[in-house]
């Protein structure tokens, strides 16, 4: 279970030396026409396809099947895109943002962390258990269309493939040089964390969890062990998000980046109170936020996971309209 902890802190590392920001990537998509975060991310989901349905067909790994709430996953993953803009953050965000010191992050992620937890198990979760029990089935791409994965996996080669040619023929954006340290590029840090999440899951499974990757229900079970002290709670995935914490605060430490910074006025403050509290509400609905289902769940071709994921575009995209989130560095 302790590989949770030694996994996440690498984890938090590369989200804060490459400055891996899902806020800021998926807004740049439209408002900048700017598509490095996405083929970074895309690096990252194909790889990890790549390695688990390999793992499977060797019987190393078990690829879960879900139902698909239709309703609860687009109305959440509309609400998750929107409190990410809100708070500055997303959930991995939340956490390895927390760790360069930012307190305005902390509140985003108080509120994001007992949101999950009063869904979950408290106060709020008959508000939505309604939503989650009619679901679709099934919960796979492939098994719909009734096709080998394998299929699915060459195209997202071949897509990953062609974003990746026409960035270095149309380059849009060099990031600026930061003395020392230079920042991880991008594409090398999606390339890690895609072999990492692969990793990831093969010790999660060890330890009696079949999956990779994982912020929003852990991050829920943090508060649920703090507050009850039941060991159920006290699993991989809670171990997995302190870490990413950890890893975060060394890598900014060592970059000489961690600084603690007080949120310039109330409105910000009540900006990340809200965004935490939206996000905790949304990553309920959708069945996890956006390393669950944007950088794990589409790579073994969930419904959930893409349609969520283009949910939590188009709500950081209407969202960005009107606020501008403005903690990411590059």
């Amino acid at each position: 279970m302790v590989s949770g902890l030694f996994i996440g802190i690498l984890f938090g590392g590369l989200l804060q030396s490459g400055q891996f920001c899902f806020v800021s990537g998926f807004r740049n998509i439209l408002y900048q026409r700017n598509t490095r975060f996405l083929t970074a991310l895309l690096i990252a989901v194909t790889i990890q396809s790549v390695g688990f349905f390999a793992l499977e067909s060797a019987g190393l790994l078990h690829i879960p099947e879900g139902n698909l709430p239709i309703t609860a996953t687009l109305a959440g993953g509309l609400l998750f895109g929107a409190g990410m803009v809100l708070a500055g953050c997303c959930g991995s965000g939340a956490w390895f943002r927390s760790g360069e010191g930012l307190t305005g992050t902390w509140i985003a992620l108080f509120a994001f962390v007992v949101t999950m937890a009063a869904a979950q198990k408290g106060s709020l979760k008959h508000w939505f258990e309604p939503l989650l029990q009619h679901p679709a089935q099934p919960d796979t791409i492939y098994k719909t269309l009734d096709i080998s994965p394998w299929f699915l996996v060459a195209f997202l080669i071949i897509l990953t493939a062609g974003l990746l040619i026409y960035q270095h023929y149309h380059p849009r954006y060099t990031p600026p040089s930061q003395g020392r340290f230079n920042y991880l590029p991008l594409n090398i840090t999606g390339l890690l964390i895609g072999i990492l999440g692969i990793i990831a899951w093969v010790f999660s499974a060890e330890a009696g969890r079949n999956f990779g990757y994982g912020v929003a229900v852990p991050s829920g079970n943090v508060i649920q062990y703090l507050i009850t002290g039941q060991q159920r709670y006290f699993n991989w995935g809670t171990l997995f998000v302190i870490g990413i914490f950890a890893g975060s605060m060394i890598s900014a430490i060592i970059r000489k980046e961690f600084r603690l910074t007080l949120p310039p006025d109330g409105i910000t403050v009540v900006k990340r109170l809200a965004g935490g509290i939206v996000m905790g509400a949304g990553a309920t609905l959708a069945g996890g936020c956006t390393v669950t289902n944007s950088l794990v769940a589409t790579a073994y071709f969930s419904w959930q996971g893409w349609i969520s994921t283009f949910m939590i575009m188009a709500g950081v995209w209407i969202t960005s309209y009107f606020f501008r989130a403005g903690q990411c560095r590059l």
